[in-house]
């Protein structure tokens, strides 16, 4: 009997990143996403402006939010690059 061996989930090369100011909230995207990673979420200052947030630990990197975003609003860049930054601005 052969036992099943666990492989870590490889990371895609490229992260989904919303531009908030384009986003106008309408949902099209958190409908596509095969992982659940696109939360809604609602302006501190005004809560009629909604907009949506991509978990990027969470996101695969599937295109497919960017594809039908009706407003261009997301934007597929290198994972690397992203978290080599993030990690420079949080540290």
């Amino acid at each position: 009997m052969v036992a099943a061996t666990k492989h870590a989930k490889k990371k895609s090369a490229y992260i989904a990143i919303v531009r908030s100011d384009d986003c106008t909230g309408c949902e099209a995207c958190i409908v596509f996403c095969p992982v659940d990673c696109i939360d809604l979420m609602q302006s501190r200052e005004n809560p009629a402006e909604k907009y949506v947030l991509i978990d990027k630990e969470t996101c695969i990197g599937c295109v497919l939010c960017a594809r039908y975003c009706p407003w261009d609003s997301i934007d597929m860049i290198g994972r690397e690059p992203f978290e080599q930054r993030a990690e420079l601005v949080f540290m």
